[in-house]
């Protein structure tokens, strides 16, 4: 499918992070046009979700849960991801500036516009109905249609035919009729444009009688597939009914895998490469696997040499370090010895000096004693 090819059978509706305004009005009144519409309340899920729905499309509401560059990275990555390339994307806002609008439209692929909620609720309806339908999301079918599988109970159909009572289990169903599988052995019952009288439905809490055309019938193996109509004159609060049972069972569904899917915690108010956001959970590599053997055997070859460039470097770091604290030891000795050498001769130098004061006063005694007998000698005389 080109870029541009709409699905045959209509695409499913997303709104991401709308305002209640939306989720109360816009999407009751989308689901009221039979759009088959759903809610992802964050962008966390978002990417899980559409991952699992070929060509959805989702409006996403951008003035809050991520900054304004945040949701340009958000909406830029879907690019680079195989898996969601089918989806279309479109931007709603309240306050976003002309200049910025221009440049998701400029630089990002929008086929869902960029809607700006100035205007009427009712307004803004249409406005998105008609995008909807430019980009075939309704698909050939006119209505919605629920596929009933082992997790839908209580769907089955009753009719009384020659005074037995037959019954058959529900394949889809949607307002305007359903496929049902029976017992081969009851084929002959349904002939194509033959109407049966007084059908009665059981669909969880509703029920319902009718009156039913048989359009066709297919046999295989010991099954018998046929398609019918539901009366035209079906009442309006029977239809009612029926559309409002499919909803109830698509959301359960839908809140199923809200709960079950992996979140994407990207952060992209910082996502500056804007490459996959999510390969841990969903494995968008297209390398092939002998590709990816490769580049770990060659990563983890280079993380070998690398530690082993780094173990030489530490070692010799560490002989350094041991050299420098060798240099450390010796000089911090000869310092230690210098200081002391430094103590010890002051204290020689003061000895000296007492030594020399004691010297110098013995020759001065010995001087005067000498003066006294020389004064001694004159007196006699």
């Amino acid at each position: 499918m080109t870029y541009r090819e709409n699905p045959l059978l209509g695409r499913k509706v997303f709104f991401l992070n709308p305002p209640l305004s939306i989720e109360n009005y816009v999407i009751e009144c989308l689901k009221g046009d039979d759009y088959e519409v759903y809610v992802i309340p964050d962008y966390t899920s978002a990417k899980p979700i559409l991952r699992l729905f070929e060509n959805a499309i989702c409006f996403i509401f951008i003035d809050d849960g991520l900054t304004l560059d945040g949701w340009y990275n958000f909406i830029k990555s879907f690019e680079d991801d195989v898996s969601l390339k089918s989806v279309f994307l479109g931007a709603i806002s309240i306050k976003t500036k002309p200049k910025d609008q221009e440049r998701f439209l400029m630089d990002l692929k929008l086929p869902g516009g960029f809607v700006m909620m100035d205007k009427k609720q009712e307004d803004l309806y249409h406005q998105l109905d008609k995008i909807l339908d430019i980009n075939g999301a309704r698909g050939v079918r006119k209505c919605i249609r629920l596929v009933v599988d082992e997790g839908v109970k209580d769907v089955n159909g009753y009719f009384s035919y020659n005074g037995l009572l037959y019954s058959f289990k529900l394949v889809d169903i949607s307002v305007l009729g359903f496929a049902a599988i029976t017992p081969a052995k009851m084929s002959s019952i349904f002939i194509p444009g033959t109407v049966i009288q007084n059908v009665s439905f059981t669909m969880g809490r509703y029920s319902f009688v009718t009156n039913v055309i048989v359009l066709k019938k297919e046999i295989k193996d010991n099954n018998c597939t046929v398609i019918m109509l539901l009366d035209k004159k079906l009442p309006k609060s029977i239809k009612k009914d029926i559309h409002d049972f499919i909803y109830e069972t698509l959301g359960r569904r839908h809140k199923d895998i809200l709960n079950a899917v992996l979140k994407d915690m990207t952060n992209y108010n910082s996502y500056k490469k804007l490459q996959d956001a999510d390969s841990g959970e969903s494995g968008e590599s297209e390398d092939s696997p002998e590709e990816l053997k490769e580049e770990v055997s060659e990563d983890q070859s280079q993380d070998k040499d690398l530690s082993k460039e780094e173990a030489g470097e530490d070692k010799k770091e560490d002989s350094a370090d041991s050299q420098s604290e060798n240099n450390q030891n010796d000089d911090s000795s000869e310092n230690q010895e210098n200081s002391e050498n430094n103590q010890s001769i002051p204290e020689k130098s003061e000895s000296q000096s007492d030594q020399e004061k004691s010297e110098s006063g013995d020759e001065k005694s010995e001087e005067s004693k000498t003066e006294d007998n020389s004064s001694g000698e004159d007196s006699k005389n």
